[in-house]
């Protein structure tokens, strides 16, 4: 009896409960998005349900993951990444011996099956060493920054990137062609210029990612930043979206549509569970009032377009195809309307773009993975004057028909390939990466110019500008890189990244070898902390505009005295380019971080960048007339005498609270200076040498603030509770030191240094309040905000020119403005 009893007691548990055995269990597994594609860098959390035990492990580039753990059982699975919603509470049943694992994160959307679901919080990823900043799909959304509509604008919300006077984005200190943008991993920069200049529809773009100072050997052809834009993929399920499809309308000097920004989106199978597609399309029709001109003189108007479709086959699930489609249509006249430049003084600008992509996946065994793609681009972009009158520059403003329009084709073709071989261990755990990428670009351009005078402030004539020679430039290139990089960990804790990148472009014929190495370390006794350092050399793409400028034509200047007597001239200007001379810019970067996790969840980022640039690109003049009277000409030749230096220190903060809702604050305080400001070329003629300064896109102070959170319903007695429902208010705060700006006198000469004065400071916030609600059995949010709730004149134009009457008169920026938006979310 007593043997019996001690039996049962024994036997009951063991019924009722799962076997906890000491045992070896091994977990390989892969994290996976909705359609199949492996999830890198995602962290897995093992918990045994019995016990008060958990494992953690980082996915590898390919998503995959293996854990050796202790005890066999039922144990609750957590994963998490940013730009996916958070999976927890996932039981799996844990055997002794070899077990499988597939985990499947969602990416961010507008979700409307469940109320109970959470973000991924921006936790420190202490298995990365690139200076990695994220925005994802739903802070772009969220977050009420101006013309929403473009993507571009929503770049600024991460710190280090900066937004000029003209609206073109500098990552990092450096000038617009310095940064290396791909598209789903595709080049998407102009070819000729290096902007980034294509649209996209923001809701299609589900994450941005801007890696800083320390990116690896795969990166290359920019040496300020390397931004990927990730765009979205259909799953199992139908979904549409529509976005601001009732026009604006306006009754500033007369009533009329001045604002429409409508967005579609439609995602959903082709097969299911093997095949999916996502469509994107989004217009904008924008009529911009310039107050400080006459009715019927004051506005010029802009439609823009573009649609993008995307389709992924998984041929088998270790095999995954995917292709894409982008079209562009840009359509503005006007262009360029100012105070400073009227109606007769503008041109109109037409773009079409075409990019075509497909890439291929597969992946092997213990996370090896071979990708393979190839992408061709073409653009035509053109811009035409209103007539063929003599343009002319007055000391308060322009008059005449702008003296210059351009035709322009151009085209790229690249192919990309590499491959992720299976980790190996050798003193610690290595993962190893080679690969390619081979460019081939071209263009043909047809610029026409007609005669323009520069008058004085007593209307008496100070030069007369003529143009011969060709107007037609074209030019061909080929670019091939190599790199190889290697993942080593050498102890838990400790990771060291090294690469090798070897560049070879048909210009300069030059192979370029840029090293790079880059360390983050997690103390085990100081937790949720990392500390992280880099240094590399990184170039620049080769700006085909630039090395052309030869094969352009030459202008012709004649100058006046004051009773309209020839004084000189005469006088060409011209531009020399040796090809075999030239070197490609490149810079050295160091930069260093620190995170922490600090008190009420709160994430805290310190960094420090350093960017010192050399051999870059410059015309020098050969002349030897400087700033002085000209006499003979001015001849520019192209040199690699260009240094630049860049230093930043970046303070962060963030968090995201209830699962759904976030907070970022930044300041920036940075330095931008190079010793070869002066920008010289035919359009804008300026006669000064050049000198060192800041340039012109230099904000040394920069705080930055956005975030969105629920409205309490508290705030408002219980019956009338429903009038709150599901309202959110979202903000964005911003503050910089003005930009600086050069000035001249009425000869076009150069007064002082080079962008030694500057614009007044930059100082706006817009708070904008979104509600939800349902109506026909569908999901909908209404928005309502202003824009520049100061109302702060944040002046981008200024007269320049010191012998005018009205010099240092500004144009001010974006007014205080209404905002509205409605969405179409889906069906509950």
């Amino acid at each position: 009896m007593r043997n019996a009893i001690v039996a049962t007691c024994v036997l009951i548990p063991l019924t009722v409960m799962p076997v906890l055995v000491l045992a070896q269990v091994t977990v390989r597994g892969k994290v996976v998005d909705e359609t199949g594609v492996g999830v890198a860098g995602a962290r897995v959390e093992l918990r045994i349900v019995e016990r008060s035990v958990a494992v953690s492990v980082v996915s590898g580039n390919t998503g995959t993951f293996a854990v050796e753990l202790k005890w066999a059982g039922f144990y609750e699975a957590r994963a998490e990444h940013p730009g996916f919603f958070l999976l927890s509470g996932k039981q799996v049943d844990l055997r002794d011996g070899a077990n499988e694992l597939t985990l499947v994160l969602n990416h961010l959307r507008e979700f409307t099956d469940r109320v109970d679901v959470t973000y991924s919080p921006p936790a420190i990823d202490l298995d990365q060493t690139p200076d990695r900043k994220q925005l994802n799909n739903m802070e772009m959304l969220e977050v009420p920054y101006p013309a929403s509509q473009d993507i571009r604008n929503a770049l600024p919300l991460i710190p280090g990137v900066l937004q000029d006077a003209g609206g073109n984005l500098h990552f990092n200190g450096g000038a617009s062609d310095q940064a290396n943008i791909t598209l789903d991993g595709f080049t998407v920069t102009d070819p000729v210029t290096g902007v980034f200049d294509a649209r996209l529809n923001i809701e299609t773009v589900q994450t941005v990612d801007l890696e800083s100072g320390r990116y690896s050997a795969d990166r290359g052809r920019g040496s300020s930043g390397s931004l990927d834009l990730k765009t979205a993929m259909g799953d199992d399920r139908w979904r549409f979206g529509a976005t601001n499809f009732i026009p604006g309308f306006s009754t500033e000097r007369g009533f009329m549509i001045d604002k429409w920004s409508p967005r579609t989106k439609v995602s959903g199978p082709i097969a299911k569970g093997r095949a999916w597609f996502h469509n994107g399309f989004d217009a904008y029709y924008d009529v911009n009032t310039v107050h400080e001109l006459p009715p019927g003189e004051d506005r010029s108007r802009s439609i823009t377009s573009s649609d993008l479709t995307r389709v992924q086959v998984n041929l088998t699930p270790a095999n995954i195809l995917t292709g894409s489609f982008l079209i562009n249509y840009i359509h503005r006249d006007r262009y360029g309307l100012s105070f400073l430049e009227p109606v007769e003084t503008t041109v109109n600008r037409r773009q079409n773009l075409y990019m075509s992509a497909i890439k291929d996946q597969i992946y092997f065994g213990r996370g090896a993975l071979v990708e393979i793609g190839f992408a061709d681009t073409r653009t035509t972009a053109q811009e035409t004057p209103q007539g063929p009158a003599t343009f002319e520059i007055l000391p308060d403003g322009k008059r005449g028909n702008y003296f210059a329009g351009y035709h322009r084709d151009t085209y790229r073709q690249q192919w990309t390939g590499s491959a992720y071989l299976p980790g190996f261990q050798l003193r610690g755990t290595h993962q190893l990466r080679f690969g390619f990428d081979v460019q081939r670009s071209n263009f043909d351009q047809t610029t026409s110019r007609h005669d323009y005078r520069v008058w004085r402030n007593d209307m008496t004539l100070a030069r007369y500008v003529s143009f011969s020679g060709n107007q037609y430039r074209s030019k061909s290139n080929f670019e091939a890189a190599l790199y190889v990089s290697d993942r080593w960990s050498p102890v838990v804790g400790l990771l060291v990244e090294a690469g090798l990148r070897s560049d070879w472009d048909q210009i300069t014929r030059q192979p370029l070898i840029s090293p790079r190495v880059a360390v983050a370390w997690a103390p085990r006794w100081f937790r949720e902390t990392k500390i992280a350092a880099g240094y590399g050399i990184f170039n620049d793409a080769l700006n085909l505009n630039t090395i052309t400028l030869h094969q352009d034509q030459d202008s012709y200047s004649t100058f006046y005295d004051r009773a309209g007597r020839p004084a000189s001239g005469p006088v060409a200007t011209s531009f020399l380019v040796d090809e075999h001379e030239l070197k490609v810019p490149h810079y050295r970067t160091l930069s260093l971080s620190a995170e922490r996790k600090l008190p009420f969840d709160f994430y805290g980022r310190a960094s420090y960048i350093r960017r010192v640039g050399v051999e870059g690109f410059t015309f020098e003049n050969v002349t030897g007339a400087g700033g002085g009277p000209p006499v003979q000409g001015f001849s520019y030749l192209l040199r690699n005498q260009k240094n630049d230096r860049y230093d930043a220190v970046e303070i962060t903060v963030r968090r995201t609270f209830k699962g759904q809702f976030e907070w970022l604050a930044s300041y920036v305080r940075s330095s931008t200076r190079t010793d070869a400001v002066v920008e010289y070329s035919l359009e804008n003629p300026i006669f000064a040498p050049q000198g060192p300064g800041p340039y012109s896109w230099d904000a040394p102070n920069r705080f930055l603030s956005w975030g969105w959170a629920p409205v309490s319903k508290s705030i408002l007695p219980g019956p009338l509770r429903f009038l709150v429902g599901e309202t959110t208010v979202a903000y964005l705060a911003e503050y910089h030191t003005g930009f600086p700006f050069s000035v001249v006198n009425e000869e076009g000469r150069m007064v002082g240094q080079p962008n030694d004065s500057r614009l007044p400071a930059y100082f706006a916030i817009n708070l904008h309040c979104e509600r939800k609600f349902r109506f026909l059995h569908y999901l909908w949010a209404w928005r309502f905000g202003v824009n520049n709730i100061t109302n702060s004149g944040n002046p981008n134009v200024v007269n320049n020119n010191i012998d005018s009457p009205n010099f240092l008169t500004y144009g001010r920026g974006q007014r205080r403005a209404f905002n509205v938006r409605l969405r179409f979310l889906g069906k509950k």
